[in-house]
């Protein structure tokens, strides 16, 4: 693909796939820039802008010793032997706590009123407010769903419209705003516009379904088209078909460009479309699709996001008891 072509978006997905992958680990030092733009077939500029990017999302943190430069961020996740013994720990101080209640004459059904007010105190006051932005409504709806549904959280979601038409209103109601991370760049930029910290977004990778990437490896020869509703989520495309099929001609455009749309249609073997241009294209060309892209949260995003919220709730939690530790 030319070197022009490649956004600062592709090239934080390019990143974020190695660190999924395992390529870099947490505590790993990321190539220099300069290297990572030779890797990538990309430039400086367009490297830097996406190391700031995944840096705003929390995926990687500056260097604090030796050459500057960039390290993956460790991720604090508790695995399932420690959560065993974190909850025995807590139940064993509840039945001591209950065993104090009992000896000072409080009836069972006084303790667990005490207890169950002590746990809504708590957790009522350190709840987080979550809000999921994206440009259409059925991945709007549909990650919203999900995430809610992931987190075990309440996440409300809206269209993008939305938040740019009330940015500092919605800034000051919520504890993060979640947004793809072809979002990330603007959302970011509107939200410093009225004084806030970008560390109040959150940006989430998506990616298409496995069954659309068999799809895509499956596709026979031919010359591959590319429709989507935003240019950068055909550039992406475009790039993830090309490292399946490096010897295929693949070019992309949008749905908002009816003309590019019938030229594909009738130049291209093969048409790859999002699903949110799937019937845009069936009435413009009288032609369906040969796959029609779904996509899904990335997992790694998801750890992402979770670091976050227990970090804001790591704060709170201190605030209301300053004994505490973080």
């Amino acid at each position: 693909m030319p070197k022009e072509q490649v956004t600062a978006e592709a090239v934080s997905q390019a990143i974020m796939q190695r660190i999924i992958t395992g390529q870099y680990l947490p505590g790993d030092t990321l190539p220099s820039v300069r290297e990572m733009a030779q890797q990538l077939h990309s430039n400086r500029n367009t490297v830097n802008k996406a190391y700031q990017m995944l840096q705003e999302l929390g995926v990687i943190e500056m260097k604090t010793s030796g050459r500057k430069g960039f390290v993956v961020r460790p991720i604090v996740q508790l695995e399932s032997r420690q959560r065993s013994d974190l909850l025995e720990y807590f139940y064993r101080q509840s039945v001591e706590l209950v065993w104090q209640g009992m000896a000072a004459g409080l009836s069972s059904e006084e303790m667990l009123d005490q207890l169950t007010a002590a746990v809504t105190e708590v957790y009522g006051r350190s709840e987080i407010r979550l809000k999921f932005f994206e440009c259409n409504r059925h991945d709007c709806e549909e990650m919203g769903r999900n995430l809610s549904k992931t987190l075990g959280l309440r996440v409300e979601f809206d269209l993008l419209d939305g938040f740019f038409s009330n940015v500092g209103c919605e800034t000051r109601q919520n504890d993060l705003i979640i947004t793809t991370f072809h979002h990330l760049a603007e959302v970011i930029e509107a939200i410093r516009g009225v004084g806030e910290e970008a560390k109040k977004v959150v940006g989430i990778d998506t990616r298409p379904t496995p069954e659309v990437l068999l799809q895509i490896a499956r596709l026979p020869g031919g010359r591959i088209g590319v429709v989507s509703t935003m240019q950068n989520t055909s550039n992406m495309l475009s790039h993830l078909i090309y490292s399946y099929h490096p010897d295929r001609l693949i070019e992309g455009t949008t749905i908002d460009s009816p003309e590019q749309v019938r030229r594909l249609a009738q130049e291209c073997h093969h048409l790859v479309v999002t699903h949110t241009c799937a019937a845009g294209v069936k009435a413009l060309t009288g032609r369906s699709p040969d796959v029609v892209v779904n996509f899904q949260i990335d997992d790694q995003s998801i750890l992402f996001l979770r670091q976050r919220i227990y970090e804001i709730q790591r704060d709170r939690a201190t605030a209301m008891q300053p004994g505490l530790t973080a």
